[in-house]
């Protein structure tokens, strides 16, 4: 592809050369346009005293089949307000190694695909896009404000083989995810969170795991404890219908 039409891809950049580096990966060199006034990445002012140019590699999405490799000359401005500050870069984070292109085209795979699925397909590695997707997370989820929470659900889930679990608890109103924690006892810093507000949980709906139990009856006396049905009926059968059978095959064997 023409260096004219690639450089459509990055605002403010020409792109002086392209070359494969390695099977399936090409490399393309970025220069700021020479026209080009650099803003300052702090308070966003035009800084036309240039102090340096430092060369960068960052990753961008995926172009034809080849990962696309990015090696780019960053401008550090010395600027009036804020010093010795980078330039600002509209389709790249400061200090990032990811385009803001491949940042959501990543975010959209992981939110349908396990971590190590995208790992795999892209070559990124597990920890930086295990980076990427909880900051996902955390900007969609906002900030939780525990005063409006009245009816909580408790439950747990295995994580892998060899007993070892999580536990989630949620706002059974709003149905959103309030706290995970590893292991079944992991429900108390829950409740130090909540502090005060924990006088304001109406119910609390959970199987029967005495853990649970025995924490919120702590930490919320006030509150109603509501079993899962599912839960309740299995125990049901193990401790009155099998005990039943149990004494009626005795009965009948005499």
């Amino acid at each position: 592809m023409h260096p004219i039409d690639l450089a459509a891809f990055w605002p403010g950049y020409d792109v002086v050369a392209s070359r494969p580096v390695a099977e399936n990966t090409l490399l393309i060199e970025l220069e700021p346009q020479a026209t080009r006034v650099p803003w300052c990445g702090r308070c966003l002012q035009p800084c036309p005293l240039i102090h340096e140019r430092r060369l960068r590699h960052v990753r961008d999405r995926d172009l034809l089949n080849q990962q696309v490799l990015l090696q780019l000359s960053m401008r550090r401005v010395d600027c009036l307000r804020c010093g010795r500050v980078t330039e600002r870069n509209d389709w790249l984070e400061p200090a990032s190694r990811l385009t803001r292109r491949l940042q959501a085209w990543l975010e959209g795979l992981l939110r349908i695909l396990p971590i190590s699925h995208v790992s795999q397909l892209t070559g990124l590695h597990w920890h930086t896009l295990k980076a990427l997707d909880k900051r996902r997370l955390e900007a969609e989820a906002g900030v939780i404000e525990p005063g409006d929470v009245r009816r909580l659900v408790m439950d747990e889930l295995a994580l892998h083989k060899r007993h070892r679990y999580a536990t989630v608890i949620m706002d059974a109103e709003r149905t959103r995810v309030l706290w995970v924690g590893h292991s079944r006892q992991a429900i108390r810093p829950f409740f130090e969170w909540l502090g005060e507000h924990c006088q304001h949980i109406e119910a609390v709906a959970m199987d029967m795991n005495t853990a649970f139990d025995l924490e919120v009856k702590r930490h919320c006396p006030q509150a109603e404890v509501v079993y899962d049905l599912f839960h309740g009926v299995a125990r049901y059968g193990r401790e009155v219908i099998d005990r039943i059978r149990v004494d009626q095959a005795n009965h009948l064997a005499r």
